[in-house]
């Protein structure tokens, strides 16, 4: 059985993450801030799917987790935010740190104490990090978000390459238009664009949290297991549309 860590996962991908490993036998490991929304995906796994409230900045608590459990096979890294408007000339630099530190710093940090782990245990482990298509051609809202994501995509190829020796992989996936509860943060009027979404894009409709668990769930596979340093783009085709 496969110990699973995921971040973000009391809501939206890292939620629908977290119930399809449990689905395929894994024993996961939900991080998060809220402990309610974590409380909830827990509810009916029959302890399959467990929860750590935690702040993925907080170095301490990364490394009080990581001596609770042990062996991690595989670390998800769902957790970020977004803006919640136009970020104008006057952007609340809090805000635009807040979005750094969770989005990329929190991430990157995360990440190599997991390594730092696994090569100590000499595990050969997986990171699957998530990106986003914003990444590819910015965001003319969002650019600090699409910043961070960028840095996610560059950090991601980078340690595939560094760690690759140790039998460690790791890659991205980069979601189009999902529909999920953050999509309502960033837009509050989210559903008066959906159908000029779905008609930008090929496959004609946006895509749901499932859509990139099951991709993750293949890059956690021994289908997988040549693969590392990749992006994947789940998106429907919609960026073919931006071209």
């Amino acid at each position: 059985m496969k110990n699973v860590i995921i971040t973000g996962g009391g809501s939206g991908i890292g939620e629908a993450i977290a119930k399809i490993f449990c689905k395929n036998g894994c024993k996961v490991y939900i991080l998060g801030r809220r402990k309610e929304k974590l409380e909830k995906v827990c509810e009916g796994s029959d302890n399959s799917i467990n929860y750590f409230v935690c702040d993925i900045n907080k170095e301490d608590d990364i490394k009080q987790i990581l001596s609770k459990l042990d062996k991690v096979d595989t670390l998800i890294n769902c957790a970020g935010i977004i803006s919640s408007g136009e970020e104008s000339e006057n952007y609340d630099y809090l805000e635009l740190s807040d979005i750094i530190n969770i989005n990329l710093k929190g991430t990157l940090s995360i990440c190599l104490q997991m390594i730092d782990n696994w090569k100590k245990n000499k595990i050969k482990g997986n990171i699957i990090n998530i990106g986003s298509i914003a990444a590819k051609n910015g965001s003319k809202y969002f650019p600090i978000y699409s910043s961070s994501k960028a840095g996610i995509i560059a950090f991601s190829k980078s340690i595939a390459s560094r760690y690759g020796e140790f039998g460690i992989r790791c890659n991205v996936i980069s979601p189009g238009v999902i529909k999920t509860p953050m999509s309502y943060i960033e837009t509050p009027n989210f559903d008066d664009y959906i159908e000029d979404i779905e008609n930008k894009t090929p496959l004609k409709r946006l895509g749901n949290p499932n859509d990139i668990a099951k991709v993750a769930l293949f890059l956690d596979s021994d289908n997988s297991e040549f693969i590392t340093g990749q992006e994947i783009v789940v998106d429907g085709g919609y960026t073919l549309s931006q071209e």
